[in-house]
């Protein structure tokens, strides 16, 4: 599959959004021409055990081995706050590893990522990103990655699901109004108690002085 992607020289990067996952090829142009066009190609999507390693495939080629392309891996990269960088690398300026990926992860070869002991947060969407700003613009390629039970050989991706974060928001909403009910019941419970309390002092009051009151007659 090709996915064609027109820019202007000098204009800011316009955001290119597919479905579709495996190996196949983006063509970054811009209104000059295939002169100034960035390929990037990306492999198969994976199925790997927990606690394994994997390498996701990325390549690319830029018309000048004059500039650096600034590589970044994205993870359930979307219209929602989902999204996740996972790894920015350009030679000559540095290197490294976000949030969970930090110090398990690595770039190998030209932009492929080595994720090693493998988690069930590491299922998901993951994009490969080629940048050049300003001059060819960017490219991307996306792999699906299924991280499986090692034992069961089971795919840990229901909470990735559309039905399975659906399941987990209305699990969060339920837990959140207990709470609050159980919150509103504490509260009207020692409000209760401190009307009590407040009542028998005053009634103990008026006693004492009903008692005085009568004494003071005889």
């Amino acid at each position: 599959m090709v996915v064609v992607w027109n820019s202007y020289f000098l204009s800011t990067v316009a955001i290119l959004t597919t479905i579709a996952t495996g190996p196949y090829t983006v063509l970054a142009h811009t209104a000059i021409g295939d002169a100034t066009t960035i390929h990037v190609t990306v492999g198969e999507d994976k199925v790997i055990p927990l606690g394994d390693s994997v390498v996701l495939p990325c390549n690319y080629s830029v018309p000048s081995d004059n500039v650096h392309p600034l590589v970044s891996w994205w993870k359930d990269r979307g219209p929602v706050l989902t999204r996740r960088i996972v790894y920015e690398h350009q030679e000559g300026r540095f290197s490294k590893g976000y949030g969970g990926w930090a110090g398990r992860s690595e770039l190998v070869g030209q932009a492929s990522l080595e994720i090693f002991n493998i988690t069930t947060d590491d299922d998901g969407k993951y994009e490969c990103e080629v940048r050049v700003p300003l001059i060819y613009g960017a490219a991307r390629g996306y792999i699906l990655l299924s991280v499986v039970d090692g034992e069961h050989g089971t795919e840990n991706s229901a909470p990735h699901s559309p039905l399975g974060r659906t399941v987990v928001v209305a699990i969060i909403a339920v837990v959140c109004c207990l709470l609050l009910v159980v919150l509103t019941v504490t509260v009207l419970c020692l409000r209760q108690k401190k009307r009590i309390k407040r009542s028998s002092a005053e009634q103990q009051s008026d006693g004492r002085t009903s008692h005085t009151s009568s004494g003071e007659k005889i």
